[in-house]
């Protein structure tokens, strides 16, 4: 037996290995996109965007694992059948059940590191994010080029001729508020400067005009200094700890409902389980495989279905995952257990 599992093994960590690292890899890369469209408002380093990176990994680890093992369980499963290597395990007096419990282990360890990851690791990484987002927001240069259209400073659209940014000082610049729309406001500056307020971030003008159209009507006024300030709310950020956040659900439905789905996802590997050897194990010449077919429709019940009840009852949620992991068994018995 151990040569069996050994080999058992190996073969489904290939298949797991195979699947999950370009699932990675693709996630790795749409999650670099948004991140760099961070830097599209705010300057940022790639040290920063590496633990913005590193901040939604566990994330991403959360939402892979579980179907990436279900995935490379069925296939491993339908590879053996295929190759008429069950049967002769079966034909040495392993049983099929004899099989499930081989990974019992497996799943144990798998449901226990996603409930580390959901109930640990993401909420502590999601605050860490938010702070790290509102602390840029707040302390942050923005990062305003010259002689580009289409940069944005509060309400304002901005345009600047050149920039000198170890000096922060901005020359010849143009801004445009058309916010109300009844008038619009245009002001030029011959110089000016980023500036940061007890955390408000503002933009110091010097030398310029200001003009206010409304209608037939062009008031102008000349100043010396300006000041003008990015009015969106930037809420301060406080962190919780797991003890505290968690509580929360006690209050708030929508924390609640992310517990109950992060619970039941942890849980797929094991309701799952029944359903991989169900239609894993297979009799190549007599029965078809629905392999590709199972991983699709079991994967989508399940997160749909408990996606869905989770807004509504608790008890319903984990119900629905103790009866989808009985039919599994059901299935398994009938299917494999009593045939093999």
């Amino acid at each position: 037996m151990p040569k069996t599992s050994a080999y058992l093994l190996r073969s489904f960590s290939g298949l797991f290995f195979s699947i999950f690292l370009p699932i990675i890899v693709i996630g790795s890369l749409i999650l670099f996109v948004r991140i760099a469209k961070l830097t599209e408002v705010t300057q940022m380093s790639a040290g920063e965007m590496l633990l913005m990176y590193g901040y939604s990994m566990p994330t991403i680890l959360f939402y892979t694992l579980p179907v990436t093992f279900f995935a490379a369980l069925v296939l491993t499963l339908a590879k053996l059948s295929n190759e008429f290597e069950n049967v002769v395990l079966f034909s040495f007096g392993i049983s099929p059940h004899r099989l499930v419990r081989f990974f019992y282990p497996v799943v144990a360890l798998i449901v226990a590191l996603l409930l580390l990851l959901s109930l640990a690791l993401i909420p502590i990484t999601k605050q860490l994010t938010k702070s790290f987002i509102s602390y840029k927001s707040m302390h942050a240069v923005l990062n305003i080029e010259a002689s580009q259209f289409g940069q944005k400073f509060g309400d304002w659209l901005v345009f600047l001729e050149s920039k000198e940014k170890e000096k922060n000082i901005l020359h010849n610049i143009v801004l445009y508020n058309a916010s109300n729309p009844l008038e619009e406001q245009i002001l030029t500056a011959k110089t000016g400067s980023f500036i940061n307020e007890n955390g408000v971030l503002g933009l110091m003008l010097k030398s310029g005009h200001a003009y206010r159209i409304k209608g037939d009507t062009i008031d102008q006024v000349d100043y010396k200094v300006m000041k003008i300030y990015d009015t969106h709310e930037y809420k301060p950020f406080s962190y919780q700890n797991l003890k505290a956040y968690w509580l929360l659900a006690l209050e708030d439905r929508k924390r609640l409902k992310d517990l109950v789905i992060f619970v039941a996802i942890s849980l797929f590997p094991l309701a799952t389980l029944y359903y991989a050897f169900a239609y894993g194990i297979i009799h190549p010449r007599y029965q078809k495989n629905y392999g590709y077919l199972t991983i699709f429709l079991a994967t989508a019940l399940y997160y749909g279905i408990v996606s869905a009840i989770a807004k509504t009852s608790v008890v319903g949620a984990f119900g629905f995952t103790l009866l989808f992991m009985i039919i599994g068994m059901i299935l398994f018995y009938f299917r494999v257990q009593k045939r093999f």
